[in-house]
């Protein structure tokens, strides 16, 4: 007989006449010594039985009576509300009320009662689903994690060819309390619409100096020249660089840095050293670098994804990775710990840009326009083996 198959009777459970729930029959008759004796009796907890009081749910004014506060004070904690003033004692005390009894804010009566729907929207482009593009994945878990620590969940979408129109969409339909931006440009048509429709957003990248200035971004020409500190401090003299060929500001300024750094070490960088390639182009460009009498000792890279590339074709010239020729790059993402040797690269502060990208939008949120500059965030480099 199968597993799941019915013991032979009249009603397809046990012995001829047998109720299926503990009546007279099999489950009644006499059990050999050592056998198991199975009762179908469905067991009832006192919470499942039909006049068992449900658990009541807690209230504000219960985590206030706990805490020992005002319900405003509750209020004030659990929306993270900004210049609330509330000392961090008193705020770790009404969290602790919060865990102690379960307590869930109701946030569809919150919605209506502030007109938000505590969805922050965040465009993805086409560009940065591709594979190669890890910057997106790198920084959108971050920014998840940071959003749901402030109580926002993230709309994340794509929008075609028309991005201001699908943003138009979104805003006419109240879908989203602000944005965060990335992949940016210096007079970006996102940034431009959100701030002629007074949309609260926040960007990964600086904007015009017309346009508001809640971005925030990294020194791309500092990072790239600490890079090359680091390689000259390792002993390398012929470095080459490989860099996208489209034109973000941020791969310029890499570029940039790159060069104004060797010039300051007082080394030469041959025209043909100085490489564009685009993923998937890369690892055949380097391999002519390598192969060539005069080889460069270090390959500096504007990406982690080029940097990859890069590797491969120092293999597949018959050298050693870190020894023979020094591999970098810049993102600082997942594919580090992916190469072998770990990748060693200029790594971006994705957590710091994702918790202060979503402190600028949910201030503008709250309080409106703040007029404050953009902000710089340092980068760091990641020591592996390769370079």
């Amino acid at each position: 007989m199968g597993e799941h198959d019915a013991v032979a009777g009249s009603d397809g459970y046990g012995a001829p006449g047998a109720d299926r729930y503990g009546g007279p029959g099999a489950a009644d008759a006499p059990q050999p010594d050592g056998a198991v004796r199975r009762d179908h009796t469905p067991q009832v907890s006192a919470a499942n039985r039909p006049n068992a009081r449900p658990r009541k749910r807690a209230t504000m004014a219960d985590v206030a009576r706990l805490a020992g506060v005002s319900q405003t004070t509750v209020s004030f904690v659990i929306n993270e509300r900004p210049g609330s003033g509330i000392p961090e004692e008193t705020r770790q005390r009404v969290l602790s009320a919060v865990r102690d009894l379960g307590f869930q804010p109701n946030r569809q009566a919150r919605n209506l009662r502030t007109r938000r729907t505590h969805q922050l929207g965040f465009h993805i482009s086409g560009e940065q689903l591709d594979f190669h593009n890890v910057f997106a994945v790198s920084f959108l878990q971050p920014l998840l994690r940071e959003a749901e620590r402030r109580g926002y969940h993230l709309l994340v979408f794509t929008a075609g060819d028309d991005v201001v129109e699908r943003l138009a969409e979104l805003v006419a339909g109240h879908s989203v309390d602000g944005f965060v931006i990335t992949d940016s440009s210096i007079d970006d048509p996102r940034v431009r619409y959100l701030a002629g429709a007074g949309m609260p957003f926040a960007s990964f990248g600086r904007t015009e100096t017309s346009l508001p200035q809640s971005w925030v971004d990294v020194d791309n020409a500092a990072g790239i020249g600490a890079m090359v500190d680091h390689l000259v401090a390792k002993g390398h003299e012929r470095i080459a660089y490989v860099g996208p060929s489209r034109s973000g500001y941020w791969f310029t300024e890499r570029l940039e840095g790159f060069r104004a750094r060797m010039k300051r070490h007082g080394l030469a960088v041959p025209p043909s050293w100085l490489v564009r390639a685009d993923a998937g182009q890369a690892e055949a460009a380097v391999w002519r670098l390598l192969r060539a009498r005069r080889r460069p000792t270090a390959v500096v890279t504007a990406g982690d994804a080029l940097a990859v590339e890069a590797i491969r074709s120092v293999r597949a010239a018959g050298l050693e990775v870190g020894r023979d020729v020094a591999v970098t790059g810049f993102d600082g993402g997942p594919l580090q710990w992916l190469t072998d040797p770990p990748l060693t690269t200029v790594r971006l502060p994705f957590e710091q840009a994702a918790a202060v990208l979503v402190e600028r939008c949910l201030r503008e949120i709250e309080e409106g326009p703040t007029k404050e500059p953009g902000q710089f965030l340092p980068t760091e480099i990641l020591v592996g083996g390769s370079g």
